[in-house]
């Protein structure tokens, strides 16, 4: 999945230990028994990173073209992720087929061929060495727990989690807070014309509130329903500062989890959308799923799942919305 960094200043990646944390640190978790091929620019900045696991074949798309003002991807990394035995000891070496199809997959693109990169984790330390190269570059180096602490704190991001799992955990459902909701989705009935200015007004509202109850969460769950107030608090985030997506994106995950999969398909496809802007794909996409799997046919979300797995940098949606007026999606049938 293709992943733009998360961090307020550029990961640049100026040795292969960089490269080694930049996937876990820009994905959010360590992606154990993994290829990731890290994508980075002209000044060795990194521009996507593409996941896949190591025993599958990676299919590359076509390299997504630079937003404005950003380079073009020149050279891709591969690093494959594994779990040190013990501690000190060399990852556990990959059948070469884990990057020899991917590196084929890249002869024919204009992106050159860099690092190629094993790496294990084992408690808080990785273990990592090249794949090639001469007898020094095949050394096992291992990189400290308080080494990596100082090297994400440079970029800006926070420390991995253990599993991907763990990291996409907050939408997990919340039976007790679902349940509470549902018994409140009755009082609540569908938004028309002569309320629709309010219910847009009132969700816009509490999607800044942190401590949301079940009758709030039921109401927004209700108003969400409608495709107009919909896509007009869409409108409305992606035209809101920044700063603030994480903050709502929060707000965003505790609605869906408590949602029932009745209602669960419009607030989780909104929270895969703002993730996606902040450049957190890992949760994006486990948020499109959860709405995928609410309603299969749910057509926004099934667009926006189409843009993550071909690799649509998040500034081109928001470029698309430059023509659109905040009255076309109030007036939108």
């Amino acid at each position: 999945m293709p992943t733009p960094h998360m961090s307020s200043v550029p990961v640049v990646l100026h040795t292969p230990a960089h490269a080694v944390l930049a996937a876990p640190l820009m994905l959010g978790y360590w992606p154990d028994n993994s290829l990731c091929a890290i994508f980075v620019d002209a000044q060795e900045r990194v521009a996507l990173i593409m996941r896949w696991d190591a025993d599958a074949q990676a299919a590359f798309p076509a390299i997504p073209p630079a937003a404005a003002g950003e380079s073009s991807p020149r050279t891709v990394h591969l690093v494959v992720y594994t779990v040190a035995p013990r501690p000190g000891e060399p990852p556990a070496a990959p059948d070469q087929s884990a990057w020899r199809h991917a590196e084929a997959a890249l002869r024919d693109s204009e992106v050159s061929l860099g690092w190629i990169l094993v790496a294990g984790c084992h408690g808080d330390d990785v273990a990592w060495t090249c794949v090639e190269g001469s007898p020094a570059d095949r050394e096992v180096r291992v990189l400290t727990g308080p080494e990596i602490s100082r090297q994400a704190q440079r970029w800006g991001l926070p420390p991995w989690s253990a599993t991907r799992s763990e990291y996409v955990g907050d939408i997990d459902p919340d039976r007790d807070a679902r349940d509470h909701v549902m018994t409140r989705l009755p009082r609540h009935s569908p938004v028309k014309e002569s309320s629709r200015d309010a219910a847009i007004a009132k969700v816009d509202d509490r999607l800044t509130d942190q401590q949301l109850s079940a009758e709030e969460i039921a109401e927004i769950l209700v108003a969400l329903t409608d495709v107009q107030v919909r896509d007009t608090v869409l409108w409305d985030l992606m035209h809101e500062d920044p700063s603030h997506w994480q903050g709502i994106a929060r707000c965003l995950a505790r609605i869906v989890s408590a949602s029932p999969d009745s209602h669960a398909a419009a607030p989780a496809t909104l929270l895969a959308i703002v993730r996606w802007q902040i450049g957190d794909g890992s949760r994006a996409s486990a948020a499109i799923a959860r709405a995928l799997e609410a309603d299969p046919a749910y057509t926004l979300a099934r667009l926006v799942d189409g843009c993550l797995a071909t690799g649509m940098h998040p500034s081109v949606w928001r470029a698309g919305l430059a023509d659109l007026s905040r009255e076309a999606c109030r007036r939108a049938a």
